[in-house]
């Protein structure tokens, strides 16, 4: 036998064997019905859930958030304490920046005032009010 004659052989045989392969999965798989048009369904209401109004403002900063704000100008020395990287001796700094030189404005008043150090003042951004 001839190296031709044998890979025709060989190709002959993979094809009919691909041939009945493709043949048992064409006839094994069942026929799939078309999925039913969504007119013909009623349509169902979403589950029901509540509804907000659109017109309805934001809420607030919630009452408690603010409560969780110390008052830099009210605060005693144990509510000061609690702030981070503010220890007995800074609180004390704090309170006596204030009763020397009166209330803190706002923000920009108490870090002009230099009454606590940068990494301080960044701990307790956003965690005091005045």
């Amino acid at each position: 036998m001839s190296m031709t004659h044998l890979l025709r052989t060989a190709a002959a045989v993979l094809l009919i064997g691909a041939g009945a392969a493709s043949a048992q999965t064409t006839q094994t798989q069942p026929q799939q019905r078309p999925a039913a048009p969504a007119a013909t369904q009623p349509a169902q209401p979403p589950a029901a859930q509540p509804v907000r109004p659109a017109t309805a403002p934001a809420p607030a900063a919630a009452p408690a958030a603010q409560a969780q704000l110390v008052n830099l100008n009210t605060a005693t020395e144990a509510e000061l304490d609690k702030l981070p990287q503010i220890g007995p001796a800074r609180a004390k700094d704090i309170i006596e920046a204030r009763t020397k030189n009166g209330r803190f404005k706002d923000w920009n008043d108490f870090v002009a005032r230099n009454v606590v150090p940068k990494n301080a003042e960044e701990a307790i951004k956003g965690k005091v009010r005045f």
